[in-house]
């Protein structure tokens, strides 16, 4: 077999002249560097340009930033030792084989040494190293949880300001939280959960610990506990970085700020809740999922959904609501439809509380309530914008209901969100809100319900009888399906990622006069049926049916006393 040289590689990709290349051997053959390096400090290319080429010839993935790909518990099988020796960083693991992210994928050497430890077939993706060194020292800190929490700990252990934290004045305790290890531990967590898809951190104080716990794919996983006598530490820090009153402990209270580090920014909204042991604080990690790209084509509709929705993003006016309860999904679907909406010709405005996403060549106004600017008096001002879409985070009130209903009957494309169990439900909403049905009928041209399903972990999916008890409850005659046993690639919880199933509506000719004429949902539900219309629950039985998801969120997601 042919040794394809790095070098060579670079000539025929043409990174560098060959003259360049023979120049760069020289030189390494007296300072014992790896060619590479020899030819970044020459000035004949920078390592990203290398990198790319090289990946693009050996038809493997190129990745910029390793951190945010690793699985954590894929690092404890790769030592630290090895992985500093060789510059890499292992990612995960697929189909028995281990990806590690390197600098250099013609180190034979070194992929024999990985492939003899780990017992597995090793695969590379190309990164640059100083990304790696990052990665290398995030994923092996010494300072994780427990030691900075031991740290902490022996910053206090010769006082007993610890042990009574309410004799100790507010400024003093600002200027303890400021210290390193506070700082840190408050950190690891914040990057500890972006790094685990986590949408939430729950830091709740009980009377002997502090339980910590991070909200990944809907659902809440223990992630550490720690003494009692550190919570003020923790809640007051992050009450500083957030802007609130740490002087106040008696009220709810609500921050938010940006958090920047070497590795990356995310903006983090902060709630805070006196409990009878302390403050609980909740910090959302806003558009943090790193497996969302609001993209349409990345949502995994099906496909008569996509033509659907494709036929209601031609619209030139009216409005698109979506519904569910938080958490299901309604804003990354909104952004993935501005996504695809923006255009250089069309004006698009938001106004959103909060803005979880910012995107290039869009407006968007964020909601400020103690400065006057609500959703109501914000839409009036966009609309002298002279906007063709707009998007309204969330039509809570009958004001801003009615304004957005104005807004469609003269000429704009509205979308928004609103809390209704399912899509016809929203019309009746918008009547209950005193919007006349004749202006909801001329104006709603499309209502969407959607959730979002858990999909069962791949590694450790098993076939099984579901249970007459299970198909009463879902109103089905399953005979078999699937379900995730639990494994370390799943946290043992059996799931891994979520999938939107949607109820898409289309008000035609028909439902306009039912809903003029005050039609009733029942009236209305059967109509849509007749029509052949897809349903949440058509949705959620397919993806049953083709072992995407489990019995157990079917019920979850369907299940009603009717």
């Amino acid at each position: 077999m042919k040794i394809v040289r790095f070098g060579e590689i670079l000539v025929e990709e043409g990174v560098i002249t060959q003259e360049q290349l023979e120049e760069a051997l020289a030189k390494q053959k007296v300072v014992k560097k790896r060619l590479g390096t020899v030819i970044m400090e020459l000035g004949y290319a920078d390592e990203k340009d290398t990198l790319r080429a090289l990946a693009k010839r050996l038809q493997i993935e190129y990745l910029e930033a390793p951190l945010f790909s690793v699985e954590l518990d894929v690092v404890k099988l790769v030592p630290e030792g090895l992985a500093r020796k060789y510059s890499i960083v292992p990612i995960n693991i697929k189909a028995g084989a281990l990806t590690i992210a390197t600098n250099d994928p013609l180190d034979y050497v070194c992929l024999e040494d990985v492939s003899m430890i780990t017992g597995l077939e090793v695969k590379t993706v190309l990164s640059p190293s100083s990304e790696i060194e990052k990665a290398i020292n995030r994923v092996y800190s010494k300072h994780s949880a427990d030691n900075i929490i031991r740290d902490i700990k022996d910053e206090y252990k010769d006082s007993d300001d610890v042990l009574n934290m309410e004799d100790i004045m507010d400024e003093d305790m600002a200027e303890r939280v400021g210290s390193s290890p506070i700082v840190k531990l408050v950190n690891s967590l914040i990057l500890d959960a972006y790094q685990q898809n986590a949408s939430d951190i729950h830091i709740e104080p009980q009377e002997d610990i502090t339980r910590i716990r991070f909200r990944v794919d809907g659902d809440l996983q223990l992630y550490n506990e720690v003494s009692s006598e550190i919570h003020q530490h923790i809640s007051t820090r992050i009450k500083i970085v957030s802007g609130m009153n740490i002087a106040e402990k008696r009220i709810p209270q609500d921050g938010s700020f940006q958090f920047k580090s070497e590795f990356l920014v995310v903006d983090i909204r902060v709630s805070a809740l006196p409990t009878p042991y302390g403050e609980k604080i909740v910090m959302r990690l806003l558009g943090a999922d790193r497996n969302i790209s609001y993209e349409l084509s990345s949502l995994g509709l099906s496909e008569q959904t996509r033509e659907t929705i494709a036929k209601v993003l031609h619209l030139p006016h009216g409005i698109l609501l979506v519904s569910g309860p938080t958490g299901s999904g309604k804003t990354t679907t909104l952004y993935s439809m501005l996504s695809q909406l923006a255009d250089v010709k069309k004006a698009i405005i938001t106004i959103e509380d909060p803005i979880e996403r910012k995107f290039n060549g869009i407006t968007q106004v964020q909601v400020n309530p103690r400065a006057g600017l609500t959703f109501a008096g914000g839409l009036r001002s966009i609309l002298r914008q002279d906007p063709d879409t707009i998007m309204i985070g969330e039509i809570r009130d009958s004001e801003t209901a009615q304004i957005a209903i104005r807004a469609a009957i003269t000429g704009h494309f509205v979308l928004s969100t609103i809390h209704t169990n399912d899509a016809l439900s929203t019309v009746e909403r918008l009547v209950d809100m005193g919007v006349e049905p004749y202006l909801v009928a001329s104006s709603v041209k499309c209502v969407m319900s959607q959730r979002l399903v858990k999909k069962i972990c791949p590694y450790c999916k098993e076939k099984y009888e579901v249970e007459q008890a299970d198909n009463l409850l879902l109103q089905t005659e399953l005979k078999t399906a699937h379900r995730g046993k639990g494994c370390s690639h799943c946290n043992n919880t059996g799931y891994t990622g979520r999938t939107a199933v949607f109820e898409i509506v289309l008000i035609d000719a028909s439902l306009q006069r039912m809903i003029s004429n005050k039609a009733g949902i029942e009236k209305m539900l059967s109509y849509v049926t007749e029509q052949k219309t897809r349903m949440l629950r058509d949705e959620v039985l397919e993806l049953i049916n083709a072992g995407i998801t489990s019995v157990e969120e079917g019920i979850r997601i369907l299940y009603t006393l009717d």
